[in-house]
């Protein structure tokens, strides 16, 4: 099945991106396994309407159609285990991955989606990163958070499956130099993150 990218394109224009990829690259991230996987959550109604979300918003019909596909996919990859950001839309992703391929889901409440405070429930299309929403989180402590999140999974060794957010995937790709562009960013797109000499390539499932 092909993934629908027409609410990746605006996520790879917003404003600031590379601010937060910097901070990113500049706090690192040591990765001492080859391998790993991510999963961007299935669409939602404040994806669908560029809006920012509630931490409880749940995954539309048209979401857990792309997290079943998703789970198809991932059927024959190598992850050993799922580890999931504890919000609905990521853990609902999770749990048909789950039951596709007998793992079981580990809640991981650091690599949540950055919490927007008082924007939430407003246009989302075209923000930019580097501003402080007011009742929410600041960049750094955002992409601190996160990069402490992938670091405690991937410090465990094995072969991960991430399932989290869009801005998570951006916070990874500033910390490994990967060579993220907008079909990498649709929502439940399983990718692979993979040493390869001294980078790392990311590749579709």
């Amino acid at each position: 099945m092909t993934q629908d990218t027409t609410i990746a394109t605006p996520a790879l224009t917003h404003v600031g991106l590379d601010a937060l990829e910097a901070l990113a690259r500049e706090i690192g991230l040591e990765v001492p396994i080859d391998e790993f996987y991510f999963l961007r959550h299935g669409e939602t109604a404040g994806n669908a309407s560029r809006t920012f979300q509630p931490l409880d918003e749940p995954l539309n019909a048209r979401g857990h159609e792309q997290a079943r596909a998703a789970a198809a996919r991932l059927g024959g990859a190598g992850f050993d285990r799922i580890v999931a950001s504890d919000l609905p839309r990521a853990w609902l992703t999770a749990g048909k991955v789950a039951a596709a391929c007998g793992h079981p889901v580990h809640p991981e409440a650091l690599i949540r989606e950055r919490f927007f405070g008082d924007w939430i429930g407003t246009p989302a299309a075209g923000f930019d990163w580097r501003k402080d929403p007011p009742g929410g989180e600041t960049l750094p402590v955002f992409v601190e958070r996160t990069l402490q999140g992938f670091g405690k999974v991937l410090g465990k060794g094995g072969r991960p499956l991430f399932v989290a957010h869009g801005g998570n995937l951006h916070v990874l790709r500033g910390a490994l130099g990967l060579p993220l562009d907008a079909a990498h960013v649709g929502n439940a797109l399983p990718l692979r993150v993979r040493r390869h000499r001294k980078g790392w390539q990311l590749q579709a499932v």
